[in-house]
C-alpha cells in the first residue's frame, strides 16, 4: 500500500481528478471515419482512442471527487494499480482484487463477462475504496477476485456530425468496444475492462460490508 494524497485530512483516491488538472478541451471536427481534435492538438493514442485531455498535477487545487482523471485511471487499469493509493493491487492464486457495484441480481454468472471502468484495489485500501467511491457507496460494493482481464472498451462521450455550421453534436455516454466503428466517434474518458474467471468473495475477507443480494445501499 502506498500513501494516498490527502485534502483537509481526507484521503483522495489516486484516480480522482484535481481542479488544477483541468484544461480547456480543443474543438472537435469530423475527420475521415471519426471525430478528431481541431488544430495541432495531439490526436489518438496508440490504442486508437481520442482521449479527453488532462493536466498532470495531482494535488493541485481541490479534489474533484466525482470526476475521474483519465490518464491515471488508464494507468491503473493497465498496470493493475490500486484505485485509491496507486500502489500495486492485491493478487493471489484466484486473481486480482476488485470491488464491483452490486449487480448480483443480473444472475448466477455475474460478474463473468461484465465490463468495468473501476481499477482494482489493494487489500488495505478496500474498505476505503468502498467508502470513497460514490458508485460503490450508492449501489453497494461486492469484493471479487478476477482471474482474467481484457482491456477492450472505452467509456466516453459519443459525437455525431451536425448540420452545416453546427459542428459536432453530443450523443450518448456509454462504454464502446475498441475496434468497433462507433469508438472512432467517441472522446474517451476512461478505459474499460472485461472480467472473467471471477470468484465472489465473502466481504469479511476484505473488511467491508456488503448488502444482501438485491438490497444494494441507496444514498
Amino acid at each position: 500500500m502506498s500513501e494516498p494524497l490527502k485534502y483537509k485530512g481526507r484521503p483522495v483516491p489516486y484516480i480522482a481528478a484535481w481542479s488544477g488538472e483541468t484544461v480547456q478541451q480543443p474543438s472537435l471536427i469530423a475527420m475521415g471515419e471519426g471525430v478528431a481534435y481541431a488544430g495541432p492538438t495531439p490526436g489518438r493514442g496508440s490504442d486508437g482512442v481520442l482521449w479527453q485531455l488532462w493536466g498532470l498535477k495531482p494535488g493541485a487545487g481541490e479534489p474533484l471527487w466525482k470526476q475521474v482523471h483519465g490518464p491515471r485511471q488508464r494507468r491503473a487499469m493497465r498496470k493493475f494499480l490500486c484505485q485509491v493509493c496507486g500502489g500495486p493491487a492485491d493478487r493471489n492464486e484466484q486473481g486480482w482484487l476488485w470491488l464491483l457495484e452490486d449487480d448480483r441480481a443480473e444472475g448466477a454468472k455475474w460478474p463473468n463477462g461484465d465490463m468495468t471502468v473501476h481499477p482494482p484495489v489493494c487489500l488495505p485500501c478496500a474498505p476505503l475504496a468502498a467508502r470513497l467511491c460514490p458508485h460503490l457507496r450508492r449501489r453497494g460494493a461486492v469484493p471479487v477476485r478476477v482471474g482474467d482481464v481484457i482491456l477492450d472498451g472505452v467509456y466516453g462521450q459519443r459525437y455525431y456530425t451536425g448540420p452545416p455550421g453546427l459542428g459536432m453534436l453530443e450523443g450518448e455516454k456509454d462504454v464502446f468496444l475498441m475496434g468497433n466503428w462507433r469508438a472512432k466517434w467517441v472522446v474517451g474518458g476512461q478505459l474499460a475492462a472485461s472480467l472473467s474467471k471471477c470468484t465472489v468473495l465473502d466481504p469479511a475477507e476484505v473488511d467491508i460490508e456488503t448488502p444482501a443480494a438485491g438490497a444494494a445501499v441507496r444514498r
